[in-house]
């Protein structure tokens, strides 16, 4: 912003911070969402959670498509998942810092904030935990219908 129309605006003008210069101790219900909301970007998330963090995005597209299309997993459907990954789904957890992308040595692993949103995935109702899905779901004992 030039320091003219600075200047005009005045104190009215909101400054914000880059996201990477915010420290998150949290991620919004909203991102979490987001980010579960495709199958693939779950699939992703536990795949490289069993990996123990990391992965080539070879590995990644191979075991998406063998998770997909098991033994119909030809060379076409993986470069359809590859396609996929790489402008959609990689891009977005990265963008939410949960991923990091490394594409010299073609590789993605988990950073940040991952272990929070893993813990959608591995909700469980009958769990005492204080969690959004937890309070949604947990079944109702001993309250009166509301």
């Amino acid at each position: 912003m030039t320091p003219e129309i600075s200047s005009l605006l005045g104190d009215s003008v909101p400054t914000y911070k880059k996201k990477r210069d915010v420290d998150r101790t949290e991620l919004s219900e909203e991102t979490v969402f987001t980010l579960l909301s495709a199958r693939r970007r779950r699939e992703m998330l536990c795949i490289l959670t069993r990996s123990g963090g990391e992965t080539t995005v070879a590995d990644m597209v191979a075991e998406v498509a063998h998770r997909e299309h098991g033994k119909e997993a030809n060379a076409a459907k993986r470069k359809a998942i590859y396609v996929s990954l790489h402008q959609t789904h990689i891009p977005k957890f990265v963008e939410a810092e949960v991923l990091e992308h490394d594409v010299a040595n073609r590789t993605i692993r988990l950073i940040g904030l991952w272990k929070q949103l893993y813990a959608y995935l591995e909700f469980d109702p009958l769990e005492t935990k204080q969690g959004l899905l937890s309070r949604m779901f947990r079944p109702k004992t001993g309250r009166a219908a509301d």
